[in-house]
């Protein structure tokens, strides 16, 4: 059965990465894909770094809160190059803020620490992800449009992994209905995936 997508209005992230929003940190002046702390060779923050912002709907998106964290690629998948809207997980070296959107062997034991991806990287690069809240669409205008899930992603609770079957590309990584107590609850979807 071929995987589905679900709007980014439709769902919003549950924070699995380490830490809160540090309230004495603003957001970057030049927006979060600025290239002086966006894709760089040595971290402009502090990694870790998280930033709670506001989504407005009369910009884009849905009204709501919105968390970015900042952290590292540590890894990404040669046939699967990250790009805006890209599910990521945490490395298999189990370092905090080392993520991967290479899901058939990167991926962190239990599958935690999900984000997603606002643009293009370089492996071995720091730069911000969205980690929690409703899509932030007004902030990174190429998180709007519609993210993997599996077939069987329903209304409510979802966690993620490995979505290997036709509709998406090989190993991407993708939302899905929770598999008992082994899954890590990262969404919560307002409507079936379709």
């Amino acid at each position: 059965m071929a995987n589905v997508t679900i709007d980014s209005e439709l769902f919003y992230l549950l924070d699995t990465t380490p830490g809160v929003p540090d309230p004495r940190v603003s957001p970057p002046r030049d927006g979060f894909l600025g290239a002086d702390h966006h894709n760089v060779a040595a971290a402009a923050y502090p990694v870790g770094t998280k930033v709670q912002v506001r989504n407005h709907s009369a910009s884009a998106g849905v009204d709501g809160l919105s968390v970015f964290c900042y952290g590292k690629l540590e890894m990404q998948d040669t046939t699967n190059v990250l790009a805006a809207r890209h599910f990521c997980a945490q490395h298999t070296d189990a370092i905090p803020f080392d993520f991967t959107n290479e899901a058939a062997s990167d991926l962190g034991a239990g599958l935690s620490g999900l984000v997603v991806g606002l643009g293009a990287m370089t492996v071995d690069y720091f730069g911000w992800f969205w980690c929690a809240g409703v899509c932030p669409e007004e902030w990174v205008s190429g998180l709007g449009g519609v993210y993997y899930c599996s077939a069987a992603a329903g209304i409510g609770q979802n966690s993620f992994g490995d979505l290997e079957t036709p509709g998406t590309t090989a190993g991407e990584i993708g939302l899905k209905t929770p598999a008992g107590d082994t899954s890590v609850i990262c969404a919560i979807l307002n409507t079936a995936a379709a």
